[in-house]
């Protein structure tokens, strides 16, 4: 695998020197053999790196494809299945599973095994809602009250660590990704009270989340029970929020999500 450094390259070098790459929505660029993660500034794009890779997924063209054509979804079992029908339009030689079960883990069941060339990409999925009732093209989405924000910051980091775990303990493993879809805007912004009790799992708009992160001391049994454990990160993975979709301007209309990629 090469490795190439570029550190800032203007905009006209970059079309001049990198006739074959293709700008791609958020924060990646894509061909079909290269892929580098970049940052986007006013005056300039800044490469951290650019390598090899024969199949990777463009997941924010799937999410923009999916949004087109299902803004909402009833359920998380139904964003999972939807996702994964989008998937394979987008990529009809893969092959696709759900609730896979690895051998190295009876209990870790991945929401999505994509399988490309024989390379697998484990893709976990949250969803979590205001409650409201929602028309979309004649179908009617009643949708549940999910506010536990401590539970839902702590459950989307695991998912990362289990696909970490993922990655350290199988062979077959080329990348990952983490996705979160949700109305409730307040995961977004920092934790307001004092003494917050999931303040190091807070997912807030700009953080970077990465290490050791636990519970704060004065955090009560019935809060964390069956989540007592650290989460343990040791990639690095900053939190930037999209919007999803807007289905209307009440409070819960807009669905907004969070992606993270898990690499090799």
């Amino acid at each position: 695998m090469n490795i190439v450094d570029i550190k800032i390259i203007n905009n006209d070098i970059l079309l001049s020197r990198l006739k074959a790459l293709r700008l791609c929505k958020g924060l990646l660029l894509y061909t079909h053999t290269y892929r580098c993660n970049i940052i986007k500034t006013d005056i300039c794009i800044v490469f951290d790196e650019v390598f090899v890779m024969g199949l990777i997924l463009d997941i924010y063209e799937i999410m923009h494809q999916l949004s087109i054509w299902r803004p909402i979804f009833h359920s998380e079992a139904d964003f999972q299945f939807s996702l994964a029908w989008m998937i394979k339009e987008q990529y009809p030689n893969c092959d696709i599973r759900l609730e896979f079960v690895p051998e190295f883990n009876p209990n870790l069941h991945l929401d999505i095994l994509v399988i490309l060339d024989g390379k697998w990409i484990p893709i976990e999925l949250k969803y979590t809602t205001r409650k409201c009732i929602k028309s979309i093209n004649d179908e009617v989405y009643v949708l549940k009250e999910q506010g536990a924000k401590d539970q839902g910051c702590y459950n989307y980091l695991k998912d990362i660590m289990r696909i970490e775990e993922f990655r350290d303990k199988s062979n077959n493993f080329i990348e990952g990704y983490t996705i979160k879809i949700t109305s409730e805007i307040s995961y977004l912004k920092p934790p307001t009270k004092v003494n917050c009790i999931y303040v190091e799992f807070s997912i807030e708009e700009g953080s970077i989340k990465t290490g050791c992160m636990n519970w704060s001391s004065n955090t009560g049994k019935g809060s964390m029970r069956g989540m007592e454990a650290p989460i343990v990160l040791t990639g690095i993975y900053p939190i930037n929020w999209k919007e999803y979709s807007k289905v209307d301007d009440t409070n819960s209309g807009t669905f907004m999500y969070l992606v993270n990629r898990i690499s090799k």
